[in-house]
């Protein structure tokens, strides 16, 4: 009989949890594929967009690039789309005679992958659209098995190449208790959906390769963090910790797509990225641009406006609206009249109508320096002459602008706390004119040991406390980001422990599981080291 590799990718876990409910057995299958099976660890740097670990791990190679693009004559920035732009060739676009099926990654359809190719059903990026090869199995799948639940609640949104519509669900009110059982419930509902999906398209042929991935995971360290983590937005111990209730979810689906395989067949699985408390999104999506602003317009303020050293009113926890609204009712008359709404943001379908940092865009021309709608770490662009269109900043004044603004930073507290506000400074380049795919002139990695909602500036005053958009974030620019590796199959032999890698090596491992050679390009070597050959299937040793 032929043999499978089946290979899952469990999608921005908090992985120090993940091990924990490991030891205490709470994730039976996964735990039992690694004692019955080889266990590796794989570490990369996290680089500014967080879903670049995709890119590493998709081709093999640890590719350059910010993941966004900043164009300085029209003042658009925008982000690299994952399903649109043919970047790379994905490490298991294996062509004839390797029969594949891939499910749900963040990916463009390949031609040079044969059998299956079904992307957006459910994914976790900020936009995406369904896309499937053959072209009719998307609509298919989704009149018998339903749309993931989370994509119910959506914005229209354009992709700013081809100006085709995609889809950019709807981040919950965390404020709202109702909504975020909701949340709970339809990623419960998108894991059993997803799993059904999985079977169903593993039933139609015996594959050589299938790969899927559990995003649910992702979406609910960024939502549920606080229900059952700590967080400033908890009142008390949660009754349940719903991002067990996940991870257990998940483990139970994958204990069902394995009880499917073929008897002689292989399971990978993996995790891929990092998930912790979010530290990041108030302070870059909101206090960052208004404290440029006010930089920018000493004396002037839009959003918020407070003095700093005052005495800081206790946490809200009474917000009834969508964050991005909740946000716009705290701007001044002025701040109303100045930024574009995220009304009319959406109508115009940007992906972006939901970060206050975009709000600012008809400004920066007029800016000296201005923040770019990242979703991490802080993203700081100066207006350069002979860069930017309507340069402001002499190129010679570059890199004293630079530290203008850094010691500006580096002097913002959380007034709650005491603490400085920012943890590190990364400046991208030496020249105005060096690496111009980068977007950012400077990082702005935040503290990390309390989330911020406001921050105090001796010079530019305070921003009042804002509420808080999602409590899950992601690792800071320049982090070691961990994850692990694990197979059970009929050549593996059980409680095998190989030396900790890198991401990269990853997709060279799984196809020495395959016994396919790796791309021209693909850097890494597989986590089986000098015994790949006893790790081949049984039919093709």
């Amino acid at each position: 009989m032929k043999s499978t590799l089946l290979t899952i990718v469990i999608d921005g876990p908090n992985i120090d949890l993940l091990n924990q409910w490991l030891a205490a057995g709470k994730l039976p299958v996964i735990g039992s594929v690694m004692a019955n099976g080889m266990q590796s660890r794989h570490v990369h740097t996290k680089r500014f967009r967080n879903d670049r670990c995709w890119d590493i791990f998709l081709c093999g190679n640890d590719i350059e690039g910010a993941g966004s693009t900043f164009e300085p004559s029209t003042y658009d920035y925008d982000n690299d789309s994952h399903q649109r732009e043919h970047r790379f060739a994905p490490f298991y676009a294996l062509g004839e005679p390797y029969r594949t099926c891939v499910f749900d990654l963040p990916a463009t359809v390949s031609n040079q992958v044969y059998g299956l190719q079904l992307f957006g059903w459910g994914s976790e990026l900020n936009v995406s659209m369904p896309v499937s090869s053959p072209a009719d199995l998307m609509e298919e799948i989704q009149t018998r098995y339903g749309a993931d639940p989370k994509l119910t609640r959506v914005i229209k949104v354009r992709d700013h190449k081809s100006q085709e519509v995609e889809y950019s669900y709807v981040i919950p009110n965390l404020y709202d208790s109702g909504e975020l059982q909701a949340c709970k419930r339809n990623l419960l509902t998108a894991i059993e959906r997803r799993t059904d999906i999985c079977l169903d398209l593993m039933s139609r042929e015996i594959w050589d390769l299938t790969l899927f991935s559990f995003p649910e995971m992702h979406t609910a360290n960024h939502l549920l963090w606080h229900v059952g983590e700590r967080h400033p937005v908890n009142q008390g111990e949660s009754p349940s910790h719903a991002l067990l209730e996940i991870s257990q979810a998940i483990d139970a689906a994958i204990g069902r797509l394995a009880a499917a395989l073929p008897g002689d067949s292989t399971l990978a699985i993996l995790t891929l990225d990092h998930t912790a408390s979010n530290s990041m999104d108030v302070p870059t999506m909101a206090i960052l641009p208004e404290m440029l602003y006010r930089w920018s317009f000493p004396g002037q303020a839009l959003l918020a406006p407070g003095i700093a050293g005052m005495a800081v009113p206790p946490l809200r926890r009474d917000y009834t609206k969508l964050w991005k609204h909740e946000i716009w009712a705290l701007l001044t008359d002025e701040g109303r009249e100045l930024l574009e709404s995220p009304e009319a943001l959406e109508r115009s379908g940007s992906p972006f109508s939901w970060n206050p940092a975009i709000w600012y865009r008809r400004l920066w021309p007029s800016m000296k320096a201005f923040a770019l709608p990242s979703v991490s770490d802080g993203y700081i662009r100066i207006n350069v002459e002979g860069r930017e269109t309507n340069g402001l900043v002499r190129a010679a004044d570059y890199s004293d602008t630079l530290e203008s603004i850094s010691t500006m930073l580096q002097a913002l507290t959380n007034p709650r706390t005491g603490a400085p506000a920012v943890k590190m400074l990364t400046r991208t380049r030496s020249t105005p004119f060096d690496l111009p795919a980068i977007p950012p002139d400077l990082v702005v990695s935040w503290n990390d040991d309390s989330p911020a909602d406001c921050m105090d500036s001796p010079t530019l005053g305070r921003v009042n406390p804002l509420p808080y958009f999602r409590t899950g974030g992601h690792l800071p620019h320049g982090s070691t980001i961990e994850g692990w590796f694990t197979a059970q199959g009929p050549t593996i032999a059980a409680g095998t422990i190989t030396p900790p890698g890198k991401l990269v090596d990853v997709p060279a491992t799984l196809l020495a599981l395959l016994g396919a050679s790796c791309h021209q390009g693909m850097t890494g070597r597989s986590l089986l080291g000098e015994s790949n050959a006893l790790a081949l299937p049984a039919n093709q040793q």
